[in-house]
């Protein structure tokens, strides 16, 4: 309103100040002002969308109003610290987001900057800034690809206007963009190339770098989209909720504004993409929440909820692109319509969901990178790929909680908790030894399995995800250290109904840091039972944290929270340790108490065998680390590593089988006496499908 009002005010006492700028913006643009914009056949349609596409951006006038307020004489911001030389999201860029939002309203008819010349003053203003300084980051992605794809929509949106000059000097920058690289880094180059060929008019350089866009829409060899409908970039290491969104949110957006060319995406293309959101993005949402384990480095303030409004907005996207496709694309923002198991072989990864909870666990190997630190990103994540076990009823357990988190106690992970400050992890940078890491689904249930080695710690971890429960074993637990080596059980926010039962016994928050051998523990809906007791540490701390320990892109304020956490203290230079828990989601008193009276499962956890078989035997798994047998089931033998999955049905047994080392190409099993004493030989998958789940059934 500050701005509506100085303009009437400015017209009423000086007629001439409206004409005096108005003349300057022709002074500045030159004798090309206001020129025709036209296109050749083969390219105006593809103008014509792109305009569209710009022109939709939804723009609040108060934000505007609020550019136009503080923006400079010399075509600057106030609240932009130009020498800022940050590597992530470099501030300095928003320079550029800026102007291009001006643009935008000034070429939006119905906005109240629609072709305003005191506008269009601001925009030369402000984009001559930019282009005669030339400011440069240290990071090379913002040279290559951030300061052109922020640029390029100002251009064209204001192209009747540019003079040869702006012309000039924006080619230099825009001329930094080639194609090259693999995976989302290509597509933004790609597209970088591609509107900046079609600006000059270059119909053959806009087809080459439309068909290197879409070249990434494929299954990946390298970095991509794997054929288990995971997302890697930097290597071997999924990037959901990092790259893999960008490159979904600009899929989309291409595959829109491309439509009716002669560039448009063709079915085969459309496929991949909606397999990816389907079978993969769509697993990794709960209830208004993108799951931590696939943020990559990304653990920003609300980066949880901002991602899945990211995410959802591509659904609603392909909603109305893929229209035959539209019911899926609904049902994929319900988090509580997908249902069961999925094991994502090529990362190492895996998903157990119901209506009413979400577990995911996420592991590493020689193969798989489990996380990384840039741009002063994740400083704290060097564990974040060992087995770190999630468990959502709400959606809000880990919701902002990274500044409070003790990063070596994080769930599910066995560390040695040392006094050293934690390695900074780069990209690309393997850190565990561990070959046989990975895991079986029948789509219902699952089961996952790390023989971890890291950092002198070794241990046997496995996870069986069985219809409403989660089984969590690790044995042959060794390491030589001074510290103490822990198995975090759980670190969420403290709420006020802790209940911890001991004996039958139950009582109300231990002492802080107490040791007990609980029978069970209840907090906030999640029940953790102990079926083999064992020592845990429980403690509750108000502590103190910042966002700045996490990435430095935050300033170091100190906030407060109350914490919960849960562990197994293994001790100093523990020799074949074990532990034994499993999770119960939505749990209640009577529930855990009914836990205690009635045992649901039969577990066996030995160094070299770790096996969970349902009360009723009709759902078992088994994770033989070497060959052996096993008398479960009527006694199986393997003659090789791997992970089983076996449900016994009236005829016989449904068996899913995998090879988390990913490099044996058969395993021969054999059955007792139920089963006749059959041998069978199970050809693997290969190729890159190795490690994923491979079925038979067994008649009796």
């Amino acid at each position: 309103m500050k701005i509506n009002t100085s303009i009437k005010k400015h017209k009423q006492t000086v007629k001439w100040g409206a004409m005096l700028s108005f003349l300057l913006v022709i002074f500045t643009i030159g004798c090309d002002s206001k020129k025709e914009v036209t296109y050749p056949d083969n390219l105006s349609q593809f103008h014509d969308n792109l305009m569209t596409h710009y022109t939709s951006t939804p723009i609040e006038n108060s934000a505007i109003e609020d550019l136009l307020e503080g923006l400079n004489e010399d075509g600057s911001w106030k609240s932009i610290d130009y020498a800022n030389k940050r590597r992530g999201r470099w501030p300095v860029k928003l320079h550029l987001e800026h102007v291009q939002f001006l643009a935008i309203a000034y070429q939006t008819e119905g906005s109240k900057q629609y072709h305003s010349n005191i506008v269009s003053e601001k925009i030369h203003t402000s984009l001559n800034y930019w282009l005669d300084n030339d400011f440069l980051s240290t990071n090379w992605w913002d040279q290559h690809i951030g300061v052109p794809e922020l640029l390029l929509p100002t251009l064209f949106l204001m192209e009747n206007e540019l003079s040869k000059e702006q012309l000039k000097k924006a080619m230099v920058l825009l001329n930094r963009a080639n194609i090259k690289m693999t995976g989302q880094n290509k597509v933004w180059l790609s597209a970088n190339v591609m509107l900046r060929s079609l600006l000059i008019r270059n119909a053959d350089s806009v087809a080459i770098a439309s068909k290197a866009l879409q070249g990434e829409l494929k299954i990946a060899k390298g970095v991509g989209i794997k054929p288990d409908w995971s997302y890697h970039e930097h290597g071997a290491q999924m990037q959901f909720g990092n790259y893999g969104l960008s490159y979904l949110e600009d899929m989309i957006k291409w595959y829109s504004i491309l439509d009716a060319t002669p560039y448009k995406f063709d079915d085969t293309k459309i496929d991949v993409l909606r397999n990816y959101i389907l079978k993969g993005q769509q697993w990794v949402l709960w209830n208004g929440k993108m799951d931590v384990n696939t943020l990559g480095r990304h653990l920003f303030k609300d980066e949880q909820t901002n991602k899945y409004l990211q995410l959802k907005a591509c659904f609603e996207k392909m909603e109305m692109l893929d229209e035959a496709h539209a019911q899926e694309y609904k049902d994929a923002m319900d988090s509580k319509i997908i249902s069961g198991n999925k094991h994502f072989w090529e990362s190492d990864f895996q998903i157990h969901r119901s209506p009413n909870f979400y577990f995911s666990v996420k592991m590493s190997s020689k193969r798989v990178i489990g996380t990384e630190s840039v741009n002063e990103e994740n400083i704290q994540g060097y564990y974040l790929g060992d087995g770190v076990s999630l468990l959502y009823t709400n959606g809000d357990e880990y919701k902002n909680i990274f500044p409070f988190w003790d990063f070596k106690k994080l769930p599910g992970a066995t560390i040695i908790q040392d006094d050293e400050p934690l390695p900074i992890i780069k990209a690309w940078d393997f850190k565990t030894q561990s070959e046989f890491v990975g895991g079986v689904s029948n789509n219902e249930n699952g089961i996952s399995a790390m023989n971890y080695e890291r950092d002198g710690v070794k241990a046997h971890k496995s996870w069986f995800m069985f219809g409403d429960k989660i089984v969590c074993l690790g044995s042959g637990i060794n390491a030589e250290t001074k510290f103490p080596v822990a198995t975090t059980i759980n670190q969420v926010f403290l709420k006020n109904d802790l209940k911890v039962s001991q004996n039958n016994k139950i009582s109300g928050q231990l002492e802080k840091n107490q040791g007990a051998t609980p029978d069970w523990i209840l907090h906030d809906g999640t029940g953790y039972f102990f079926s083999n007791k064992g020592s845990v540490k429980l403690e509750s701390k108000f502590l103190a944290g910042s966002w700045n320990s996490v990435a430095k892109r935050y300033r170091p304020v100190i906030l407060t929270e109350s914490i919960l956490r849960l562990w197994f203290d293994h001790g100093e230079n523990p020799k074949n340790q074990s532990y034994e828990y499993i999770l119960v989601p939505n749990a209640n008193e009577d529930k855990m108490m009914e836990l205690t009276k009635n045992t649901p499962f039969k577990i066996i956890n030995s160094v070299n065998q770790q096996s969970v078989i349902s009360s009723d035997g009709l759902l078992g798994g088994i994770v033989f680390y070497k060959a052996g047998e096993t008398k479960l089931f009527g006694g199986i033998e393997v003659d090789k590593a791997c992970v089983i999955l076996v449900e016994q049905e009236k005829d016989g047994l449904h068996i899913s089988i995998s090879d988390p080392s990913h490099k044996l190409e058969k395993i021969n099993l054999k059955f007792g006496a139920t089963y006749k004493n059959q041998s069978v030989t199970v050809k693997l998958p290969e190729g890159d499908y190795k490690g994923s789940t491979e079925v038979l059934f067994l008649k009796k």
